[in-house]
């Protein structure tokens, strides 16, 4: 009977034992719900440059909140406000000072417009020479320094005529040159006097040209001889004004 008590006794000890150990064993598997639960209390950050952080998630060397530097930030956007570090001046134009006004420079006039050309001296001048004509050369008062025949001309007749401030002047001459030559050399000639040309209308066999400046007028006529040389006429009205 006392035998069979102790072996009762025995296995519920043996019971107890185990029970202990597995219940030990379950503690020591299970994660730690104090640690955890202050690991969710405390804010992420992020670990410094060494890679720790201190107590409460600050880095190392920050200084708790509350001992005097919540003033920086007021004074960091101070600093914003004057050059950048290191430009050794302001990149902005200084402001007038008040009261003060800028100096602008003087406008220059504005220029007037162009001279008008001079008016161009006249061929002929007061007073004017009796109405003649000649034969064989050059008539006395006709204007041969404005119209200059072309060199080897052999002149047939001239002629001028007076009228109020008009002198009218013909001229009939041949050239051994050629048609085109002839126009060319009063064209040329007269163009140095400010006289333009146009075509006239002209008879079968005959080339016209008029010349005109202002209110003078020459016209110049060609025709081709059976010699083939050039006989060409000049009829001229000039004034004593320019223009």
């Amino acid at each position: 009977m006392i035998a069979k008590r102790l072996v009762i006794v025995g296995v519920s000890v043996a019971a107890a034992l185990g029970g202990a150990a597995v219940f030990l064993d379950q503690m020591a598997g299970a994660p730690d719900v104090s640690a955890a639960a202050t690991s969710d209390s405390v804010p992420t950050a992020s670990a410094g440059p060494g890679g720790s952080l201190s107590p409460g998630g600050l880095p190392p060397g920050d200084p708790p909140a509350g001992d005097g530097t919540a003033d920086e930030p007021e004074a960091a956007a101070g600093a914003g406000n004057g050059p950048a570090s290191g430009s050794g001046e302001s990149t902005g134009s200084p402001a007038p000072a008040s009261g003060a006004r800028e100096v602008l420079p003087p406008v220059a006039a504005a220029p007037a417009g162009l001279p008008l050309p001079s008016q161009p001296a006249a061929l002929v001048s007061m007073p004017l020479p009796a109405t003649a004509s000649a034969q064989g050369k050059i008539v006395e008062g006709f204007p041969a320094d404005a119209l200059p025949f072309p060199e080897g001309t052999v002149v047939v007749s001239t002629g001028v005529s007076a009228a109020d401030a008009v002198l009218q002047v013909t001229a009939d001459a041949i050239s051994a040159a050629g048609q085109d030559s002839v126009v060319g050399h009063f064209q040329q000639r007269l163009s140095t006097l400010n006289f333009w040309s146009e075509p006239a209308p002209a008879a079968e066999g005959q080339r016209s040209v008029r010349f005109v400046r202002g209110s003078d007028s020459i016209t110049l006529t060609t025709s081709t001889t059976g010699t083939g040389s050039t006989r060409f006429m000049l009829l001229g009205n000039l004034h004593t004004t320019a223009g």
